[in-house]
Order: structure tokens, then C-alpha cells, then sequence
């Protein structure tokens, strides 16, 4: 799990490589449209998110589960294609903030992959990702 909360956690998904290039354009995009809804004077590169609106990266080997599986503050599951990836875009409520997680379809385990197949919505060109 990587917790994005500045502008140099996205940076440092770009440098690693490891993740899809459009999952990190999303991420990014995500970041960017919070950071402007804050309508601060802080500088891009020193803004960091509160904790209740981190953006969470979940990776292969990740509990989704039990950090997801709570139909109280559980908000919507998305599925998305970007290009050719496919990845699952989510919120949570965290208080009265939104938490997005974000996740690669394929990498978990097979009971994950059912879960969250099972609670997503299909967002095919819903939603404007550019960057």
C-alpha cells in the first residue's frame, strides 16, 4: 500500500515505474483537483493532504477487504479503462471527507477480485482523467 499526500509521492510512482503510467495520470489528476478545491495560498510542492483525504494505492498482497468492507463509509467501488489498463477507483467516507483508494484489477487474490468486482460500477468514459 503507498499513501499519496504531496505531490512528490506522485513523483516518486513516476520514477519507480512500477505503476501504469495512466493509473498514475488518474492519481495525479485526483491530487490536483484537491489541492485546488483547498483554495490556499500554499505552494503546490509544499501542499500536503490531511490525513482523512490521503490517497491510498493499494498493492498486490494488500488486505483490500477488511480496509474496504464496510457498507457504512464504503461510497462506490468504479471500475475504469485507461487506455489499456483497468484499475478500480474507490471511496470511502473518512468523517465528512472522501478517502480514494485505487487499485489494479488482476493483483489480488481471487476472493478480493470477486469482492470487488462485485461492488463496482462500470465507468466506461465516465469522467474526465486527463492531465
Amino acid at each position: 500500500m503507498k499513501v499519496i499526500q504531496c505531490i512528490n509521492d506522485i513523483e516518486a510512482l513516476k520514477a519507480f515505474g512500477q505503476i501504469p503510467k495512466p493509473l498514475i495520470q488518474v492519481i495525479e489528476h485526483d491530487f490536483l483537483q484537491l489541492y485546488k478545491a483547498e483554495d490556499r495560498e500554499t505552494e503546490l510542492f509544499q501542499f500536503y493532504l490531511p490525513y482523512q483525504q490521503t490517497l491510498i494505492l493499494l498493492e498486490a498482497g494488500d488486505d483490500v477487504i477488511k480496509l474496504l468492507d464496510d457498507s457504512f463509509t464504503l461510497e462506490y467501488v468504479e471500475r475504469h479503462q485507461q487506455g489499456l489498463i483497468e484499475f478500480y477507483r474507490i471511496a470511502k467516507r473518512f468523517g465528512h471527507e472522501f478517502r480514494l483508494f485505487y487499485t489494479l484489477i488482476g493483483i489480488h487474490d481471487e476472493d478480493t477480485e470477486q469482492w470487488l468486482f462485485q461492488h463496482a460500477e462500470w465507468n466506461e468514459g465516465r469522467g474526465d482523467f486527463s492531465v
